[in-house]
């Protein structure tokens, strides 16, 4: 095997997995970005943290370099030694989000009530999708007292125009989806998956079940879209453990919930932008412990920078959303984004620094990486200022060029705005905190905040960077780093569990219990047919209206429904399991030194920069402008603000109302 590299920082030592410390088994949890895939192992009292780059051609890479990385950490002779000692294995990741932010999906077809053609039951919706997901003349209407012969003719022209999958969504099929089905089923019979010529069908009914037939139509073309690459993906990667190297279980995939269910349970609709999110949901377990009512979670990696929103230690929930402005009636994470991180090249126009939306990704990467990079990012202007360590950068494991930075800053935003190196990195680094407040506030206004009264989160790559200047700008006196914050989406997948979700109409000449108990005895058998405890699961019951507005949540059904069954037309089950979690630890800080390195930096005191170790940011109050250097991660505090870290190594950020 071709050696891998990759940055591996033992986070701590000490009684760290619940309920099992003492078992020699471990956690892997992965989490692949755009530049980078993060993993967390846990297990035998040790934690360690990994970082490889994200291989865009094949996502499997990074994800067996992660595993790879992990048999190094742990010093196993071999991968199949070390996959025996694994419990769990969970993959969150951005593989779905990819296909649709650069629309490399395959050639869908679509079957609609005939009269809703062009405009799928939402003119609004239909162009976010007609012309990018599906072409317009691959769309066909079918009359509701259309004849078998009628149906097979429209299926046939759909093929013989290149068709490779093939989405069925009827106006009517909610609550009755009866209609829709059969057609599911005509295809599968005529096209079956034994030969050559199969051709996969699937009901918007299938895909979400809600009484707005747009959004069934929308969803269900977004998930035959991704699904493909998904599947191949992840199949390919579970095989590989398997079959290669001797693993017996299952790998569990990240949803856009907070949980993990194996492949053959997951569609691809639920796991977009699920490691960004598994990034929210720590938030939130984080915002519960700290007691921070109003949070706004930055995460800034290499390609982008997201905000979601964490209320009274839930993540916050839009009743209609958007996936890459494609607009849905359902109930989303709020969630965010723009193209900034770390890779995303700076240049001027019209007399002003603009940032993005090109990246130069791992590879090249920044100028400063001295891979055949000469343009200049923000991670060039990071390192000018002073911010990263060119020797301490991931672990030491990559000397970065300070000349380089400076020659990429100077060529493509000095020369032109008359600055030196430092001014043109200050410059860069005073747009992007600008680009990632507005994001920050835009989104605290959607939630309904005022942006003064939040509490700003940051984690990733680059987060930690970012956020005391974008409290700052946004008016708040409080923020948060954390000491897993660097590899923060594997840190919340590692608090998991499996969660399957089930729905089902409800109507009037059904009784309800017998639908509540057909879905229980469905999430029950699922969860034994995996090998889990059944008994262990909880269920946890919502009852939704007509329009689809969340009327009741319990963990059970009887009384929502003798308080809301004349109005609810739609139950929905999730069935969780707990899996092993991570337990934050204490952490053995050492005293503070009598000394401490320095950076020169434009933002430092008396133009230089302080630089303290992960080790003594513990249990410790120090006032800004300074670094903590983490070996994995880099904490930025600006002048004003006071950094205090509890005994497990995170950090409250306070400063003075002006």
């Amino acid at each position: 095997m071709p050696q891998v590299v990759a940055w591996i920082t033992e986070i701590t030592v000490g009684d760290a997995l619940s309920d099992w410390s003492q078992v020699p088994m471990y956690n892997v949890d992965i989490d692949t970005g755009g530049t980078m895939t993060d993993g967390l192992v846990s297990g035998s009292d040790r934690v360690v943290s990994l970082k490889v780059e994200t291989t865009p051609h094949d996502m499997t890479v990074a994800f067996m370099n992660i595993l790879e990385a992990a048999r190094a950490a742990f010093e196993y002779s071999d991968l199949r030694s070390l996959l025996q000692d694994v419990e769990v294995i969970r993959w969150s990741s951005t593989i779905t989000s990819n296909v649709l932010a650069q629309r490399t999906g395959p050639k869908l077809g679509l079957l609609v009530s005939a009269g809703h053609e062009k405009d799928l039951y939402n003119e609004e919706a239909a162009a976010t999708v007609v012309g990018s997901l599906i072409s317009a003349e691959d769309i066909s209407g079918i009359a509701d007292n259309a004849s078998e012969s009628e149906v097979r003719k429209a299926i046939k022209a759909l093929l013989d125009k290149g068709i490779r999958r093939i989405n069925v969504s009827l106006g009517n099929a909610f609550p009755d989806n009866s209609a829709e089905l059969e057609l599911i089923d005509m295809i599968s019979s005529d096209y079956p998956d034994h030969f050559l010529g199969s051709i996969p069908a699937l009901g918007g009914s299938e895909v979400v079940l809600r009484p707005d037939a747009s959004t069934r139509t929308i969803a269900s073309l977004i998930n035959a879209y991704v699904h493909p690459s998904l599947a191949n993906t992840l199949y390919r990667a579970e095989e590989q453990v398997r079959d290669e190297h001797g693993w017996t279980g299952n790998v569990l995939i990240g949803h856009i919930n907070g949980g993990v269910a194996r492949i053959g349970k997951t569609k691809a609709f639920d796991t977009i932008e699920s490691g960004p999110l598994f990034g929210t949901h720590a938030c939130a377990q984080a915002a519960a412990k700290y007691g921070d009512e109003k949070v706004i979670a930055i995460d800034v990696g290499g390609t982008t920078a997201k905000a979601s929103a964490v209320r009274n230690g839930s993540v916050v929930l839009e009743e209609a959303g958007d996936f890459f402005g494609i607009p849905l009636q359902l109930d989303l994470p709020m969630l965010r984004s723009i193209a900034l991180g770390g890779g995303s090249v700076a240049a001027v126009a019209d007399g002003k620094v603009t940032l993005g939306p090109e990246s130069m990704g791992a590879a090249p990467g920044p100028a400063c990486y001295g891979l055949g990079g000469r343009k200049a990012t923000i991670t060039d202007a990071f390192v000018v200022a002073g911010f990263v360590s060119p020797t301490a950068f991931l672990g030491g494991k990559r000397v970065l060029s300070v000349e380089k930075a400076r020659a990429a800053l100077d060529k493509h935003v000095g020369n032109q705005l008359g600055l030196d190196s430092e001014q043109a990195a200050k410059a860069v680094v005073e747009a992007a905190w600008d680009a990632v407040a507005q994001l920050a506030r835009e989104t605290a206004e959607e939630a309904g905040w005022d942006p003064a009264e939040t509490t700003i989160y940051a984690y990733g790559g680059n987060g930690p960077l970012f956020v005391t200047a974008v409290a700052e700008r946004l008016g708040a006196t409080t923020a948060r780093f954390f000491r897993y914050g660097s590899v923060y989406s594997a840190f919340g997948s590692a608090l998991s569990d499996v969660v399957h979700v089930y729905e089902s109409a409800l109507v009037d000449d059904i009784a309800h219990e017998n639908v509540f108990d057909q879905l229980a005895v469905e999430a029950q058998r699922d969860l034994r047919g995996e090998g889990f405890d059944a008994d262990k699961a909880t269920l946890t019951w919502e009852l939704r209206s007509g329009c689809g507005s969340v009327r009741g949540v319990a963990e059970r059904p009887g009384a929502l429904a003798a308080d809301l069954g004349d109005v609810a037309t739609l139950v929905k089950l999730s069935a969780s399991f707990p899996l092993p979690r991570l337990e934050q630890p204490a952490m053995q800080g050492k005293p503070l030194a009598a000394e401490h390195p320095t950076r020169e930096s434009v933002y430092g005191r008396n133009g230089r920069l302080t630089a303290y170790s992960g080790d003594e940011a513990v249990a410790v109050e120090i006032p800004g402008p300074l670094l903590v250097d983490g070996g994995s991660y880099t904490w930025l505090v600006t002048g004003g603000w006071n950094l205090a870290c509890d005994r497990h190594g995170d950090a409250l950020l306070t400063r003075k109302a002006v």
